[in-house]
């Protein structure tokens, strides 16, 4: 093949690259940002601040009596971890939830308020403001009217009634019960108890004497998603969903665009739990004794100058009479150890990558969390220190690749004699071109086998970055405020296809350090190859400039170790 054909399937090469990069980005679990594909007008579409009755299929439950209450009553829990307010309406449905952060604590920073304005100085708030009262609640659906009836009367708080605020401290109770009653007698009554050490709540139902006409089923449910928390609609829609788990297996439905909604869905088994989560956030109902059925549904709603926000709902099903429903909600961040606490499987929302990956990603995450409470390190430091262990472990397999790069460009010459003088056998070339090899103990393959090694650390590492909370709001130093952000110093009045439109810092320095050790290692290679060595670093930094800062420091550093690596390698053999 001459020169001219190499460069010319070299581009075809990079071309098809690029082309299927929004394919194994998806195997990898990564979605670009998506663009809005609907474009409102938002001086001829006022936009609401609430989940209504008429998009919701609104019914309230009509034949009770209101004996106990007739007005919305509200009671605020302040624990160590988070300030939530529930109201009696459904018996404690939760109407606030304010995760607390402190200054070196920053995850739970950033969010909206109940207008719908983003703030970085705001903290994380998870409930939508809604008139719909069911997060949690019980409901029936109706087959024949297609609309559900909630059971979010007002309900009477039996105890606590002459204060507004309670205060729980860390190993503290607090239990609240209610009670909704008809002229016929008790209904329903319903306790709800908090933890001041964990982010679940135990919300048991008693039903008795229930003399209702139900038009179906009892559901537990959980309607109104999740409030957004970060500030790119795009980063809702790409990484929100719904989510049941039966059995030990999950399943789930997700927006793909900002003007789809998805009906209600049925998924028939045993269920042990359902949940709505965004990024880094997650509500999930779990219950002691099996549901029958989960359905799950969405749609996009209004929320404050937004023109998309994706809103799940999601409940738990029974098909016979019933007469308690013992459930407890997680309702708080996507971390792992107080995941483990709700004592199921919804650490499985989590998206850990293929079953390859996931052991690798689970433990990436281990060590991290490891290294930082042990030495009590900023992440940013973490990651430096995990890339200096990684290259500790690779460093006698990126040894002996060198060597063998080096070996294969000092045969180079005696390759290039081979090859011309059996350019027309190719059974004589490949015979002799071994040959060279056995003679030279050279392996062609050795350089790819620390890379290779390398990849699936690598796809681990962005998974960790992309579904852990841990590098949200985590800063580093200098411009780098949070890792799990890219590291953006100013923005272009313009766009670039792969690259955005944000000038990050970190992927420079990385393009840098992959353009000196393929310098160092170029000496004696082809001249035709150059060309083709030096776009594809070009390619890996337009790539990863919107990839979390906390991932380019640590492949940053890691290519800077490898780069004096390799030239104390290389001055050593020189000198052999």
């Amino acid at each position: 093949m001459n020169e001219t054909l190499r460069y010319i399937f070299a581009g075809v090469l990079i071309f098809l690259i690029i082309l299927l990069q929004p394919i194994y980005l998806d195997w990898l679990g990564y979605t670009a940002p998506l663009e809005s594909s609907v474009e409102t007008d938002l001086a001829s579409s006022p936009k609401t601040n609430t989940i209504n009755s008429n998009n919701n299929n609104f019914t309230q439950l009509k034949k009770v009596d209101h004996v106990n209450e007739k007005n919305e009553k509200f009671v605020t829990i302040s624990t160590p971890m988070y300030i939530a307010t529930i109201s009696n309406r459904s018996g404690g449905s939760f109407v606030q939830y304010i995760l607390k952060s402190s200054k070196q604590n920053q995850k739970y920073m950033g969010g909206y308020d109940d207008y719908g304005n983003y703030s970085k100085e705001q903290s994380v708030s998870l409930i939508l403001p809604s008139d719909l009262s069911c997060t949690p609640c019980i409901a029936s659906y109706d087959q024949q009217k297609n609309e559900y009836l909630y059971i979010n009367n007002f309900f009477k708080l039996l105890n606590f009634t002459n204060t507004d605020t309670l205060f729980i401290e860390s190993g503290q109770e607090l239990e609240l019960n209610y009670e909704l009653i008809s002229n016929d007698g008790s209904i329903i009554n319903k306790t709800v108890s908090f933890n001041g050490n964990n982010y679940i709540t135990n919300h048991v139902y008693s039903l008795t004497n229930t003399n209702i006409d139900l038009p179906g089923s009892l559901e537990l449910m959980w309607r109104g998603g999740l409030r957004p928390a970060e500030e790119s609609p795009e980063e809702e829609i790409q990484y929100s969903s719904g989510i049941m788990g039966q059995a030990n297996e999950i399943d789930d439905i997700s927006l793909s665009t900002g003007d789809q909604s998805i009906k209600r869905e049925i998924y028939r088994g045993q269920t042990d739990w359902v949940a709505v989560r965004s990024k880094y956030f997650i509500s999930a109902v779990l219950v002691d004794v099996p549901g029958s059925f989960a359905t799950l549904s969405a749609e996009n709603i209004s929320f404050g100058q937004r023109k998309h926000t994706p809103s799940y709902n999601a409940s738990i099903g029974y098909q016979y009479d019933l007469n308690s429903i013992v459930s407890r909600i997680y309702l708080g961040p996507l971390d792992v150890d107080h995941l483990s606490l709700a004592g199921s499987n919804i650490d499985e929302t989590m998206d850990w990558g293929y079953s390859i990956i996931r052991p690798i990603s689970k433990g990436i995450l281990w060590v991290l969390k490891f290294i930082h409470t042990t030495f009590n390190l900023n992440y940013g430091f973490v990651l430096l220190i995990f890339a200096f262990l990684v290259r500790l472990i690779t460093g006698p397999l990126t040894k002996k690749s060198f060597e063998s790069s080096q070996n294969m460009q000092k045969i180079q010459p005696e390759l290039k004699k081979v090859q011309s003088k059996y350019k027309g056998d190719p059974q004589g070339l490949n015979r002799e071109t071994m040959a060279l090899y056995k003679k030279h103990s050279v392996n062609p393959l050795g350089g790819c086998l620390p890379i290779v090694l390398q990849m699936p650390l690598l796809f681990a590492l962005f998974i960790v970055f992309r579904t852990t909370i841990e590098f949200r709001g985590a800063p580093f130093i200098l411009w780098i405020t949070d890792l799990s952000r890219p590291d953006i110093v100013f923005n272009l009045p313009f766009s670039i296809p792969i690259y955005g439109s944000g000038v990050a810092v970190l992927p420079l320095i990385m393009g840098a350090t992959l353009i000196l050790t393929m310098n160092m290692n170029s000496a004696n290679m082809d001249s035709s190859q150059k060309p083709v060595m030096y776009f594809m670093n070009i390619f890996f930094v337009l790539l990863f400039n919107t990839f979390p800062s906390g991932l380019n420091l640590y492949y940053t550093t890691y290519n800077v170790l490898s780069f004096f690596q390799q030239r104390s390698i290389k001055s050593k053999l020189q000198k052999a």
